[in-house]
């Protein structure tokens, strides 16, 4: 059932409710804050200034990289040639993982007895038949790497970008804008001049870039007031705050925002449970109320076609994106629960249950599960899973414990719930899964070292190939059904 929100019930706030009564304002970032780095070396030298920028607010300038230090850190400087990350030696094929000791290392990590590397159960027969598929074993559609081919490209240092992670304070925008936020204020870094910028935001819980990049929504409070915050992205150091929406106090405070993928609509999920759906450009608003718990992630499907939400008491709801109706509830065991869409059909949704490790693959036509991998323990957490846009891999990034008890944080790249095909971890260091770029091409990363890393998952020469391969397939179809018309 759906209900048009009351966007306030306090008389006090009635002259700011009305969209034409909000000026729109500037939000200027900090000036005199002790962390924020205002301009990059680069930029001071070319204006023959002798001042050293030494604030905290440099961390996300790679330090690792100035000219006195290349030569004492080699290894994190530049491109790196493609090799085998175990230095195997063994010829790379598109089996490479089977005929190298890579699968015995993982089962003696893992303390996995059975033959193959994760224990698979199939529901539902082969898909070995589904587009883009040719592996016997295969869970869903994928074309995987033959070879470990993600790499770092810079180590940058930021403290604290690991405790806690919220993946709903953080985002990558289309054009090149990482926002981050621990709870106080929100950073936004541009990659292209490498400039930080700092602004002062009470209390924010989410933020999310719209899919065009020129809006970046945040969530936030005003007093006792839950808000949400359209800022509308220039190439200066400001931002125009051009839209303010408050809402209930009783809905607590905004949790997470997803945006369609059209840019036509945002979600935002509350602490009470209430999704609430904003129609732009004239914002109109409803409300879903099927939670009962908190809400901790939304997301839509690549096709359009669903939405899933989830909350912290382990239950997934899957709504038709058009009508907003409620189509399947899932309920998990465990109450820590995360999940993503397969990026290419559209209908497949990995479900984990983060503790026992338990990953399952749902068809949301179907209605079943058609691929499950559990443990039996508790040694091993799944942190979140990601799939590549790209490659259709499935990236789940783990917690375990090694033989001297100390926590151990990798990325396990999968292309079925029994064959790895790369593996991302700091060799010293626990790394733990960020955000994707835009494009899908790179993931940024954070170390336990409190480092952020950025690392090219998958070459660009290579996308483009993909992509164009992919649009004259598409063309080829074409003009195959117009040539069909044609003689019919």
């Amino acid at each position: 059932m759906f209900v048009e929100m009351s966007v306030c019930d306090s008389p006090n706030k009635c002259a700011k409710m009305d969209k034409k009564s909000v000026t729109p304002f500037t939000k200027v970032r900090r000036k005199f804050w002790q962390q924020e780095a205002y301009k990059s070396e680069k930029f001071l030298s070319s204006k023959n200034e002798k001042q050293h920028v030494s604030y905290c607010g440099e961390r996300f300038i790679p330090k690792r990289f100035e000219r006195e230090n290349i030569d004492f850190n080699l290894k994190y400087v530049g491109r790196r040639e493609e090799r085998d990350i175990l230095e195997t030696g063994i010829t790379l094929t598109s089996s490479y993982w089977r005929q190298s000791s890579f699968i015995s290392i993982i089962n003696s990590a893992f303390h996995i007895q059975e033959h193959r590397l994760l224990q698979f159960s199939n529901l539902q027969g082969s898909r070995s038949q589904l587009s883009g598929m040719v592996s016997i074993d295969a869970d869903w559609p994928c074309l995987p790497r033959s070879r470990p081919t993600a790499f770092q490209n810079a180590t940058h240092d930021m403290p604290g970008i690991c405790s806690p992670i919220d993946y709903n304070m953080m985002d990558w925008a289309s054009n090149d804008l990482v926002a981050i936020s621990s709870g106080q204020d929100v950073m936004i870094w541009r990659n292209l001049d490498e400039s930080t910028m700092i602004f002062s935001v009470e209390s924010p819980t989410s933020l999310k870039y719209s899919p065009d990049g020129k809006y970046l929504a945040i969530g936030c409070m005003d007093g006792t007031y839950p808000v949400l915050d359209l800022w509308a992205v220039t190439p200066t150091m400001e931002f125009i705050v051009s839209y303010r929406k408050y809402f209930l106090k009783s809905m607590g405070f905004i949790r997470c925002i997803e945006w369609s993928h059209d840019g036509n609509e945002l979600l935002c999920g509350t602490h009470c449970g209430i999704i609430v759906v904003l129609t732009r450009p004239k914002m109109t608003s409803l409300q879903i109320r099927e939670h009962r718990h908190k809400i901790s992630m939304i997301r839509f499907s690549p096709n359009m076609r669903y939405f899933a939400s989830g909350d912290t008491d382990g239950t997934i709801f899957i709504f038709d994106a058009r009508l907003k109706n409620r189509l399947l509830k899932l309920g998990c065991r465990s109450k820590a629960v995360v999940f993503d869409w397969h990026p290419w059909t559209g209908v497949d949704l990995a479900v984990v249950e983060r503790c026992p490790a338990s990953i399952f693959i749902f068809n949301i036509p179907r209605r079943k599960f058609v691929a499950t991998y559990k443990r039996k323990d508790d040694r091993i957490n799944i942190k979140t899973v990601t799939f590549s846009k790209i490659t259709g891999e499935l990236l789940v990034n783990i917690i375990r414990g090694d033989e001297m008890e100390c926590l151990v944080c990798e990325i396990l790249v999968l292309a079925s719930l029994n064959r790895v095909v790369d593996l991302l971890a700091h060799q010293d260091r626990g790394t733990l899964f960020l955000m994707w770029s835009p494009d899908g091409t790179n993931i940024a990363t954070g170390g336990l070292d409190d480092t952020f890393s950025l690392w090219n998952f998958f070459p660009t020469h290579k996308r483009e190939a993909v992509l164009k391969r992919q649009a004259q397939e598409a063309k080829e179809k074409c003009s195959s059904l117009c040539l069909f018309r044609g003689i019919r």
